[in-house]
């Protein structure tokens, strides 16, 4: 792979930011992107090579439970999230489907963590889904020491799910990771 860049996005990206996103989801889903452009609590980062993305990843800081469980997209109980001062909560982490297994998830989040505890983060936390395939989500967030707090599954036939093949695992989970 070639020289990998890690930026700030811009409004011109949000055209291609949206096909990422779109592409690991289900034919002719259609979704839209929220850089928070102007919204000092929120932090995005792209990785990119050569003028291209291959991924993207932010961290959006609360210091109210309430106010995570409002922005989170699977879980809405204030009460599921651990006690904190400050939460710093991990969205919208996709890799372009040809550039996953090669660290981008990694080096992405690790930029968005560092993001969080420089701005006083105590406790770094995503609801994501779980599926199975092999860039599910709980495979990055484990590998980085988080824990798996919460988990509700979907209930769906595999032929409705665009990551599983014979059987659809597909959960919603919260992981956590406390910041030392």
């Amino acid at each position: 792979m070639k020289s990998i860049t890690f930026r700030e996005p811009t409004e011109a990206d949000i055209a291609e930011l949206e096909a990422l996103i779109t592409a690991h989801f289900s034919e002719g889903s259609s979704y839209t992107v929220d850089l928070g452009v102007g919204d000092p609590t929120y932090y995005a980062r792209i990785a990119e090579t050569e003028g291209s993305i291959l991924g993207v990843m932010a961290i959006n800081l609360f210091d109210d439970p309430g106010a995570v469980a409002d922005e989170m997209y699977f879980f809405d109980d204030p009460d599921i999230l651990p006690a904190t001062d400050r939460y710093g909560l991990v969205e919208m982490g996709y890799v372009r489907p040809d550039a996953t297994g090669q660290g981008i998830g990694s080096r992405l989040l690790e930029r968005v963590e560092a993001i969080g505890i420089k701005h006083g983060a105590d406790c770094l936390l995503s609801d994501s889904w779980y599926h199975g395939g092999p860039d599910s989500p709980k495979h990055l967030f484990h590998g980085h020491g988080y824990e798996t707090v919460h988990r509700d599954p979907f209930d769906r036939p595999a032929s409705e799910c665009p990551k599983c093949e014979d059987d659809c695992v597909c959960a919603a989970g919260l992981v956590v990771r406390h910041v030392e």
